[in-house]
């Protein structure tokens, strides 16, 4: 597995030489575009590999060093590059999406939801459901599962009907209300019902350079970027995973705060074998389609 971290920014061309030589000190090479035949600025991506010979001080000097003197202000991005081993190694998996299509992601009626303040300094709140969610059913359509509202999961009658013939554990399933004009399609929300130890105390996290304002030093949830979850083996042969999991921390989207859901591998590889999704290692692969369930290994500490 490897981690970068992406900075962009625009740049005269004039610069090309010396922002060069700035990142060749740090062994980063520069992908500059041809000269422009029209203006005078071209945009960079600087994919920078942060368990490499390059660490968070570096990528911080950069980016203060070409504020300070060029006047560049940059942007930021995480992301982690994963291996087949890494998946092999994994005994459950993060659920990232069920499909690399906006038809994959639903919005929800606001019945039946209310917002809780967990932290009194930035304000951030998370979602308490109070009743069955509320929906166009029929945007499921012939999905096998979708993600409604970022907090939660909801499944087809027929992906319904093959969890309990799999014997998949550590849920439950709620009827969604429908709310449209068409008769409603039977859908279900998955209510996980294993929550899983505290991860270990070598999780990495990171936090935006460029924009530290982000971060609440109170809560410690608004602004922290998450690296794969790592957990003890020991923590997990205490309190055993179940093929639908929820994590005991809360996590933040940039608005407010959530658990995110992991699937156990036996979970992952019967929905591959059954053709429900392929296998795909990381989201920029070119297998990833619309259809294709997206998955991010953990980190076991023996």
């Amino acid at each position: 597995m490897d981690i970068y971290v992406c900075i962009d920014f625009f740049v005269e061309y004039s610069l090309k030489s010396e922002l060069e030589r700035l990142f060749g000190k740090f062994d980063i090479s520069l992908n500059f575009p041809d000269k422009p035949k029209m203006g005078t600025e071209v945009y960079l991506q600087v994919p920078i590999r942060l368990n490499g010979k390059v660490g968070i001080d570096t990528i911080s000097y950069i980016t203060s060093h070409l504020k300070k003197e060029y006047q560049i202000s940059c942007g930021e991005s995480f992301s982690c590059r994963f291996n087949y081993l890494d998946f092999e190694r994994s005994p459950f998996f993060r659920l990232v999406s069920t499909g690399n299509s906006s038809k994959a992601f639903l919005e929800h009626k606001k019945d039946g939801i209310k917002w809780k303040t967990i932290c009194p300094s930035c304000g951030l709140q998370e979602k308490v459901q109070t009743s069955p969610l509320v929906m166009d059913t029929l945007k499921v359509g012939d999905r096998y599962m979708v993600n409604v509202g970022v907090d939660y999961w909801v499944v087809s009658e027929k992906m319904a009907y093959l969890m309990k013939e799999w014997e998949i554990t550590g849920y439950e399933l709620r009827e969604v209300i429908h709310s449209g004009k068409k008769p409603a399609q039977p859908v279900f929300q998955v209510i996980p019902t294993n929550v899983l130890p505290s991860w270990s105390s070598e999780m990495k996290h990171y936090y935006f350079i460029t924009e530290p304002e982000e971060r609440c030093q109170t809560c410690n949830i608004r602004g922290r970027i998450d690296y794969p979850y790592h957990y003890n083996k020991r923590d997990l042969e205490q309190y055993p995973i179940k093929d639908i999991n929820i994590m005991k921390e809360l996590k933040s989207n940039g608005s407010w705060a959530y658990r995110p859901v992991f699937l156990s591998k036996r979970f992952r590889d019967l929905l591959i074998e059954n053709g429900i999704t392929r296998e795909v290692i990381n989201r920029d692969d070119n297998n990833y389609k619309s259809r294709d369930w997206l998955f991010e290994p953990v980190v076991i500490i023996e």
